[in-house]
Formats: structure tokens, C-alpha cells, sequence
């Protein structure tokens, strides 16, 4: 089965896309951000064995950075949530927000919404089914963000329990 595209949000027509597709075991985040935009993301994979990092997805610029690193392989993504808008020059990702089975990191970004500002919450929930990110980035920040879901597999489904409430809802 292929895995769900879900999104992007964010300015979707424009940017260069960015795509992380199949890299599901994320082990940290590195968020740089300014007061209304998200610069860059950049993402820790464990991958083969290995800790690999993918591109920096964004500008080169510094104002904030944060580095967020899970606990893993016991820590994993359950949701991603945040807002984007225009910061006077284009639509980008203003604020952002990371959620685990442990915890949550961020929001990184804007405190105060521009008025234009939309919002976006991806709940992912605790069955593993994150796939990788996607979007798109300029020079100047990142565009937009996506992210892809493994497919609902049948051992993920507890279908002993879904015979008994059938049967139960029979007798009635």
C-alpha cells in the first residue's frame, strides 16, 4: 500500500518542493525561526543503523534556533500543529509546534497571529504511522509542510473486539 500524502498548508504554488518521504524514525529536529517565520527545518533520522540528516529545508538565517531531540527509539511524532501567513512578503510557515507520546516541543515562531494567520493541527496519534515530511521552501523561509502516514495495517486493528461489539449489538 502507499502512503497517505496529508498537506501541505502553507504556499503551496511557488517554492522549491522538499520531500522526505519513507523516513519514518525520526530522532531530532532543528528548528530556526524568527518572530513571524519559520527560517529553516532540518530533520534527524535514524536510518539503516544510522544517524542521518537530511538538507536544511529553508533560509541560511539564525534569529532563534532550537534543536529538539527525542528520546528515541522510545519517543515518536503524534501530531504537528502550528499556523502560517503572510510576513509581509509571502506566505510562509509562522509558527510551529511538535507533539510526542512523551511531550511537546515548541511553538517554535509566532506568539502573536497576524490577522490573516491560519492555523493547521496533523493529529497523527500513537500508532507509529508517520512517513516523512514534504513541503516547500524559498531562500527566505519555509513555505509549507506535509507529512505522509504509513497505512493502517490489520495487526494495528483489534478486530477480536470489533467481532464482540457486533455480537453484542446483535442481542439487542
Amino acid at each position: 500500500m502507499e502512503m497517505i500524502k496529508v498537506g501541505p498548508v502553507g504556499r503551496t504554488g511557488g517554492g522549491s518542493i522538499w520531500d522526505e518521504k519513507g523516513r519514518d524514525e525520526v530522532v531530532g529536529i532543528l528548528v530556526s525561526y524568527s518572530e513571524n517565520t519559520i527560517e529553516s527545518l532540518q530533520f534527524l533520522f535514524y536510518e539503516n543503523g544510522n544517524l542521518v540528516q537530511s538538507d536544511k529545508h529553508g533560509s541560511n538565517r539564525r534569529e532563534n534556533f532550537s534543536a529538539v531531540v527525542f528520546d528515541y527509539p522510545s519517543e515518536f511524532l503524534t501530531s504537528l500543529s502550528g499556523s502560517y501567513g503572510n510576513n509581509g512578503y509571502s506566505t510562509v510557515l509562522s509558527a510551529i509546534k511538535f507533539n510526542t507520546n512523551k511531550g511537546s516541543y515548541g511553538p517554535f515562531g509566532c506568539a502573536k497571529l497576524a490577522t490573516d494567520a491560519k492555523h493547521f493541527n496533523f493529529q497523527i496519534g500513537n500508532h507509529r504511522l508517520f512517513g516523512g515530511f514534504h513541503g516547500t521552501k524559498s531562500r527566505q523561509a519555509v513555505e509549507s509542510i506535509g507529512i505522509y502516514l504509513k497505512p493502517i495495517i490489520s495487526s494495528m486493528i483489534n478486530l477480536k473486539d470489533l467481532r464482540v461489539k457486533d455480537e453484542e449489538e446483535e442481542d439487542y
